[in-house]
């Protein structure tokens, strides 16, 4: 703990807080009508069986730390926080408190504001109840931001007390003498103070009371029905509202908190510390959530029975992603708050589902008033958009706009524009103001242009956000230069921006000639958003395809571009300057794994963030040889799944139907020589499925073995099958995906069957493939030039599996093939159990989605990923896997149609 020198500038900074005069221009909100409110209760649509504690109204009146007193005797042994290293029970977690809270009451004064210096662990909650136990406001000091920054807030807070780690664990470990009690601190009184950025571009403050605090536990526990079974994680900063809240929630209702820095834990840990603690209620920013789910590979545990999303523009794709990971029983809270006031939280209803892609933001919830106006400061009328308003003894201290001597007539005015629908509900239509939202964090444009007009040379300077597909939002600055001297100014503007918080920071800049303006002398919105689309698309038109062999650069610069909204990167484009944050160094990285096929370390962009010292980090890594096994989903001991590709012999196509996989066995691609390394590729399935099977007992000596193979990989499956039998090797499962012999060898009747169909049919599916090559890649050339892009390594590989294909004479299995037949196979083909009726013993036919070529896509992978890990269950049991190994529950889904034929 390091206490400020002149702590009389610190004592009653609080003071006065909460009666400041009256504002002249708010009389005429006394006027206004307030939206109806009680709609719906707080749990509509959400786990309103589910036992727990409701949260009363007299409960707003009891000060924080005596509600955590009580939970505290009431569960003395149980977990009350944990983190990566420690976990702290309820007992443990009380004694810290007391012991630290006499410490702090003793070196400070009433009024002193403690600063809170604490990375993500479990000091941190700790420090927050002392410090209200000690009678003593806290401010949050977040770490991530610049040490300008910080420099800022310590400035304008100056807080009596700093607690750092080092000092809170010696503290904490000795708890208060006997006959200590907690200090008295009125529930209306300054409990924490958050920072955010200001219109000016500096830290602004924001006071919350006890009451606040309060309100938004009542909020969170009796909507959720939070109890004591509960396991919290939260991916927000602890020095955020967020934070604060579900911290708090979750100890006052003898919850545990698992705490984390969502900054520097990669999806993978994410997940895993999801699965590992059995995690009931997780809180995330839309765009962390879209790249944790990325990263999953399979269904979520049923013990995660609620997100809750918040922060941020959350559309309805979000909720459709959101679905297919969680348990079908889970729960989708939308929370729409500020750290100014609590506002509004809904169970998402799809029956609420419309055209418009955002989400709405929910009902009015009791306990808050709502009012819609315009800018005349009227009411608007029903269905009309309009600023929103809260009315309620719960807006923060800091932001007091007083009519009366009463609190309940705070106001706060959000500077959203909304409008509500006939259902009641309402929509977020965009900012009054130019404030945006980047990744939880509301930035004000004119912050960010006051920021850049600092440098001498600037003249003029205009910011936009732009937001793309992805819902990722970058900042866009334009500069003019003061008499022409451009020379190395957008550089020194990067390193201006350096000591602003990340998400102030511009991704892309331009040097213009003028800000262009319309007749009112604003500025001129779309005129700058046209210039900066222009740009992008003939930076991207430009950019020239590596050399040969410089695949690593071709497909990073591409994943740049498309993750950071970027033209072609210079060598020393730095990925955290030009618009990158953690959210999207997670999603860069997760697609750069995929592209290239092989497992990165997370740390790798932070290490070499610079886009050359990046690629040649890659290329460190690269391997010479032929390296067939590719990891696509980890498992946990049971046997894996070797899964063999069709004719390019590219293990990538599995990756949609890896994800959905829910198998506890590893899936593991196999892909075909000559795709890496020099190694030339095989010519006969023979070969390929001799080496294929050398490379699988290598990772698995001993069966059983669960084989499958999609179109020509069926053949190399199959043999790979026959091959294992021959040598005494226990098979578990041989699935093929629509697998045929080779046209040469179709009987006649096929041939022409199959060419009457195409002859009739040829012109629509022409089209059909061309719209799906323009609608994804609108900017490559014709389907000519389409087909001939194609890297030659696929094209060898695509040939000699053709000739293996049209060499391969089958022998016959003495054991059972699993044949997925899509049901969108083309008319005319043979029945894939006539093909294969008299080379195996006994078939199986399933049922699937999709047609040849979609049926592994991602359109239709749910199907063949629930039809696979039945089948897989099904020979599970089969084999003396179950004698060995206690198999866990099995998932249950629906069941796929499956025909047994001798």
């Amino acid at each position: 703990m390091t206490s400020v020198a002149d702590t009389g500038h610190a004592r009653s900074r609080l003071t006065g807080l909460r009666t400041g005069p009256a504002h002249p221009a708010e009389a005429e909100f006394e006027r206004l009508q307030w939206l109806r409110d009680g709609l719906h209760p707080l749990d509509w649509n959400g786990p309103t069986s589910r036992i727990f504690t409701r949260f009363r109204d007299e409960d707003l009146d009891r000060p924080i730390i005596v509600h955590f007193e009580s939970v505290a005797r009431r569960y003395p042994n149980r977990i009350a926080v944990t983190d990566s290293e420690t976990s702290l029970s309820y007992s443990e977690l009380w004694d810290g408190v007391s012991g630290l809270a006499e410490i702090i009451a003793v070196q400070t004064k009433p009024g002193d504001l403690i600063g809170i210096a604490l990375p993500a662990c479990s000091m941190f909650p700790l420090a927050i109840l002392a410090c209200l136990a000690a009678g003593r406001p806290f401010v949050a000091l977040d770490s991530h931001y610049p040490a300008t920054w910080l420099g800022q807030v310590l400035e304008h807070a100056r807080p009596a007390m700093i607690l750092k780690r080092e000092n809170v664990c010696g503290a904490a470990a000795q708890p208060a003498r006997k006959g200590w009690r907690p200090a008295a601190l009125g529930v209306d009184e300054p409990a924490c103070v958050l920072y955010t950025s200001g219109s000016s571009g500096q830290p602004k403050g924001i006071v919350n009371s006890q009451r606040n605090l309060l309100q938004r536990v009542a909020q969170s526990t009796n909507a959720a029905h939070i109890n004591a079974e509960d396991r919290f994680l939260t991916l927000a900063s602890l020095c955020t509202i967020v934070g604060v809240r579900d911290t708090i929630t979750a100890l006052l209702t003898g919850a545990s908190v698992h705490l984390l820095d969502p900054q520097r834990t990669g999806a993978r840990e994410i997940l895993n510390i999801i699965r590992a603690e059995a995690i009931t209620i997780l809180f995330g920013f839309p765009a962390l959530l879209r790249s944790v789910i990325a990263d999953a590979g399979e269904r979520a545990d049923d013990a995660l029975r609620l997100v809750r999303v918040g922060g941020d523009t959350t559309l309805w794709s979000d909720i459709d992603l959101l679905r297919g990971w969680l348990a079908p029983a889970s729960a989708i809270q939308l929370i729409y708050a500020a750290t100014e006031a609590p506002m509004m939280q809904w169970f998402v209803d799809d029956s609420c589902r419309t055209e418009e892609q955002r989400i709405p933001i929910g009902y009015p919830l009791p306990g808050n008033r709502l009012a819609v106006i315009d800018e005349d400061g009227r009411n608007t009328r029903s269905g009309e958009v309009g600023e929103l308003i809260v009315g309620s003894p719960y807006v923060a201290l800091g932001l007091l706009t007083e009519n009366n001597a009463d609190s309940s007539s705070r106001l706060f005015r959000t500077g959203d524009l909304v409008r509500q629908r006939s259902d009641g509900l309402l929509e977020r239509m965009g900012r009054r103001d130019r404030q945006v939202k980047i990744r939880g964090t509301r930035v004000n444009l004119e912050a960010v242009e006051a920021a850049l007009r600092r440098h001498p040379l600037v003249r003029d300077t205009g910011a936009l956000a732009r937001t793309s597909s992805d819902g990722g939002v970058t900042l866009v600055a334009y500069v003019c230069a003061r008499n022409g001297a451009s020379s190395g100014l957008l550089d020194n503007l990067k390193e201006l921006m350096r000591s602003a918080p990340p998400s102030m920071r511009p991704g892309r800049f331009y040097l213009v000639h003028k800000i262009p303006r319309l007749p009112n002398f604003k500025m001129d919105v779309r005129a700058l958003t046209a210039l900066d689309e222009s740009n992008v698309r003939n930076e991207r038109a430009d950019f020239a395809r590596p050399a040969e062999g410089d695949h690593i650069v071709q497909t990073v610069a591409q994943i740049w571009q498309e993750i950071l909204n970027t033209p072609f990167p210079g060598p020393e484009d730095n990925f955290f300057e030009v618009g990158g944050d953690s959210l999207k160094a997670i999603a860069f990285m997760n697609k750069i794994e995929r592209a290239l096929n092989r497992e990165l370390s997370f740390t790798l962009i932070n290490e070499a963030p610079q886009f050359a010292g990046f690629c040649q980090s890659l290329v460190k890594h690269r391997t010479g040889r032929y390296v067939p096994l590719v990891p696509l989903k980890a498992g946990d001991g049971f046997p894996p799944v070797f899964l063999i590709p069709s004719i390019g012999g590219n293990v990538a196509e599995f990756f949609p139907m890896a994800r959905r996989m829910t198998w506890p066995g590893a899936i593991i691609g196999i892909q075909a020589r000559g795709l890496a390394g020099k190694e030339p590729p095989h010519t006969s399935v023979e070969a390929m499925a001799a080496e294929h099977v050398r490379a699988m007992k290598a990772r698995q000596p001993n069966g059983p073995y669960y084989l499958c193979g999609y179109s020509f990989g069926g053949l190399v499956a199959f043999e790979m099958a026959r091959q294992l039998r021959e040598s005494g090797d226990e098979m578990g499962l041989v699935g093929l995906f629509d697998t045929m012999l080779s046209p040469v060898r179709w009987p006649l009747r096929t041939w022409l069957s199959i060419a009457r169909w195409r002859v009739a049919h040829f012109p629509a599916l022409i089209r059909k493939l061309a719209s799906r090559v323009r609608e994804r890649e609108p900017d490559r050339p014709p389907l000519p030039g389409f087909l001939k892009s194609a890297p030659t390594c696929i094209l060898k590989v695509a040939t000699s599996s053709l000739i293996a294909s049209a060499r391969y004479r089958p022998g016959f299995y003495p054991g059972e093939l699993t044949l997925f037949s899509p049901v969108g196979r083309e008319p005319g083909l043979p029945s894939l159990q006539s093909i294969w009726r008299k080379y195996a013993r006994v078939l199986s036919v399933v049922e699937t989605a999709g047609a040849h070529t979609t049926m592994v896509s991602a359109p239709h992978a749910e199907s063949i990923a629930t039809c696979l890990t039945q089948r897989l269950w099904s020979g599970a049991t089969r084999t003396s896997l179950t004698s060995q190994t206690s198999l866990p529950t099995r998932p249950t889904r629906p069941n796929c149609p499956v025909t047994k034929l001798p």
